[in-house]
């Protein structure tokens, strides 16, 4: 049986042609799909059936310390949306030690994150939310 390894510093997250650096020391990224996916029926007489969502949009959560450069790449890209609808980009995040690969051509900030400031280093916890996304694959590590 072998070890596979999972390192941090080889996922990349890529929005709009930029690179966010500077997670938060806990979850990094949560990519969750706002469709149902497959969703089942029974009828009284058992017969099964089953339908597929159209629904292929997700939500990203980025969270990022609250000393990392990206808090200001994406409350540009939010105000720029906010303005004139220019925050609509690309988001690619890729797993390098394993197979994760998501993209989505239209991805945008949902809005900003809470912040706060106190004695210690915080994160900033942020939400994009994606247009139709093909075949994301989630994967493992090598």
């Amino acid at each position: 049986m072998s070890v596979l390894t999972y390192d941090p510093k080889k996922l990349l997250v890529i929005f709009g042609g930029q690179q966010l650096t500077g997670f938060s020391e806990d979850d990094m990224i949560t990519i969750r799909p706002l469709g149902d996916g497959m969703t089942i029926y029974v009828g009284a007489d058992g017969e099964v059936g089953r339908s597929i969502d159209p629904n292929s949009c997700f939500e990203v959560e980025i969270n990022l310390a609250s000393t990392s450069k990206s808090n200001d790449y994406l409350s540009n890209a939010y105000n720029q949306d906010r303005d004139n609808g220019g925050g609509k980009k690309p988001l690619m995040i890729k797993d390098l030690s394993g197979s994760t690969l998501f993209f989505a051509n239209d991805a945008w900030v949902q809005n900003f994150p809470e912040a706060g400031k106190g004695r210690q280093i915080g994160a900033q916890n942020w939400t994009l939310n994606t247009g139709a996304v093909t075949d994301p694959i989630i994967g493992g590590n090598d």
